[in-house]
C-alpha cells in the first residue's frame, strides 16, 4: 500500500504543479478521457454521469478509443444517450505516428476545455500516466485531474493474498470524488429507446409467451484467459432447461457461430437472437432472471441494468477487480498456485478456469438463484460438437 501511496502521491503533485489554480466553478467545456471496450466503458458510466451532474450546463465530451478498428466501445454503449454532448472516438491507427497525434492534439486544443478528468485503465503504467498528463497539458486544458495507478505488478501474488481491491465502478467513482466531484449512488445513464425496447419484446415474444423464466448465457470474452469450456456452458444450459427456464445465448458478431452451436447443444428451449446492438443486449438482459457468464462486458451491462450475474472468474487478475458491481451477484473463482499471473494468455491451458466445474455452477444456480430441477442431481455430461447444432426456435 505504501508503494501505491507514493506513486499516486507523485502523480497528484505533478498534476497540481501543472494546474495549480482552483478548478473553474462553472466550466463551459469538460472532457473525460476513458478508453476501452464494453466493460471498460460500462464500469465508468457512473463516474461519467457524476461529472455530468456536477456540471449540468457544460458541454461534455467523452474522448475514448476501443483500440483496433471494428471493436465495440463507447460509441455503441452510449448510443442514444443524450446527456453526452460529444463522443470523440479514435482508433489505434489514428495515433500511430507523430503527425497523427499532432492532428488529434490540435482537435483537442480547438475545443478549449476548461476541465479534464482522466479515468485511467486499471492496468495502466506509470510511464503512460506521465505521458497522458503531458499530452493533456499540451492540449491547453485549464484544469485537469485523475491520473493514478491501481495496479503495481511487483509482488502481485502477495497483493492478491493480503489486499482486497474495489471493483472498477467504485475505482472510477473514487477518481472523480478525489477530483472534488460529488458521486453518490451509481447512475449508469443508459438510454432506453422505445424502438429498441419494442425490438427486444418482438425478438423474445415466443420465449416470454411460454411463461418460463429467462436466463441469459454469455460464453464469450475478449481476453483468452477468461474463457470457460463451451461444452460446460452447454451442460449448464441443459440444467437450466430442466429447472424450468428458457435460455437466451448472448454474444458478439465474432462469437455468432459458437453461440448458434451452443444454443443447439442446449436444445429447443435455448435461443440465439442473432446480431444485436449493445442496446438490444441491455434490453434482453433487463428481461432475464439472471446471467451466467465469464469476466466480460456482458456482466457489466447486466449489472448496469440490474440483472444478477453468476460470473466465472479466472485468477489472472488481482482479487476483487472487475467483479460486477452490486451485492446481488455471485462470483466463482478458484485459487490456484499460479494465481495473479497478469498474463494475457495462459501457458497452462486456462488451468484456473477449468478448475471451475459444472457442479460448482449448478449448485449456485440452485442455492442462490433457486433454479431447481425436479430431481436435484448434477446434469449428465453430454456430447458437444461446435460444428453442429442450430439455434432454438
Amino acid at each position: 500500500m505504501l508503494a501505491y501511496a507514493a506513486v499516486n502521491g507523485t502523480l497528484k503533485a505533478c498534476a497540481i504543479l501543472l494546474w495549480p489554480r482552483a478548478r473553474p466553478a462553472r466550466p463551459a467545456s469538460v472532457c473525460i478521457f476513458r478508453i476501452g471496450n464494453i466493460g471498460d466503458v460500462a464500469c465508468a458510466l457512473p463516474a461519467i454521469r457524476a461529472v455530468r451532474l456536477q456540471f449540468p450546463d457544460a458541454r461534455l465530451t467523452l474522448l475514448s478509443s476501443p483500440g483496433e478498428l471494428g471493436r465495440t466501445g463507447a460509441k455503441e454503449v452510449l448510443a442514444g444517450a443524450e446527456w453526452i454532448d460529444e463522443l470523440l472516438i479514435y482508433h489505434r491507427h489514428d495515433i500511430d505516428s507523430l503527425a497523427k497525434r499532432w492532428t488529434l492534439l490540435k482537435a483537442l486544443r480547438r475545443r478549449k476545455f476548461d476541465v479534464w478528468i482522466e479515468l485511467p485503465n486499471n492496468l495502466t503504467s506509470i510511464r503512460r500516466q506521465f505521458r497522458d498528463m503531458l499530452f493533456t497539458r499540451l492540449a491547453a486544458v485549464r484544469w485537469a485531474r485523475g491520473w493514478r495507478i491501481d495496479t503495481i505488478r511487483w509482488g502481485a501474488q502477495a497483493q492478491s493474498e493480503h489486499l482486497l481491491f474495489c471493483d472498477e465502478v467504485e475505482r472510477t467513482l473514487k477518481i472523480v470524488r478525489e477530483s472534488g466531484i460529488a458521486a453518490e449512488k451509481p447512475d449508469y445513464g443508459l438510454a432506453r429507446g422505445t424502438v429498441v425496447m419494442s425490438r427486444a419484446d418482438r425478438r423474445l415474444e415466443a420465449v416470454l409467451r411460454e411463461g418460463r423464466p429467462l436466463v441469459a448465457i454469455a460464453p464469450g470474452a475478449k481476453r483468452p484467459t477468461n474463457i470457460w469450456p463451451v461444452e460446460r456452458f452447454a451442460e449448464v444450459g441443459r440444467y437450466l432447461v430442466r429447472a424450468g427456464a428458457s435460455v437466451v445465448v448472448l454474444g458478439g458478431d465474432s462469437e455468432a457461430e459458437a453461440c448458434v452451436a451452443l444454443a443447439g447443444a442446449i436444445g429447443a428451449e435455448a435461443h440465439f437472437l442473432g446480431q444485436s446492438t449493445v442496446g438490444d443486449s441491455c434490453e434482453v438482459l433487463r428481461r432475464c432472471r439472471a446471467l451466467v457468464c465469464v469476466d466480460s462486458g456482458a456482466q457489466h451491462l447486466a449489472a448496469a441494468v440490474g440483472t444478477p450475474c453468476l460470473s466465472l472468474f479466472s485468477s489472472w487478475q488481482m482479487r476483487g477487480k472487475w467483479r460486477p458491481h452490486g451485492e446481488r451477484h455471485v462470483v466463482i473463482q478458484k485459487r490456484v498456485d499460479c494465481h495473479t499471473c497478469l498474463l494475457e494468455r495462459c501457458p497452462r491451458d486456462n488451468h484456473c478456469m477449468k478448475e471451475i466445474s459444472v457442479a460448482d455452477v449448478t449448485s449456485v444456480l440452485a442455492d442462490r438463484f433457486q433454479f431447481l430441477p425436479p430431481a436435484r442431481n448434477a446434469p449428465a455430461a453430454g456430447a458437444f460438437d461446435g460444428r453442429r447444432g442450430s439455434a432454438g426456435s
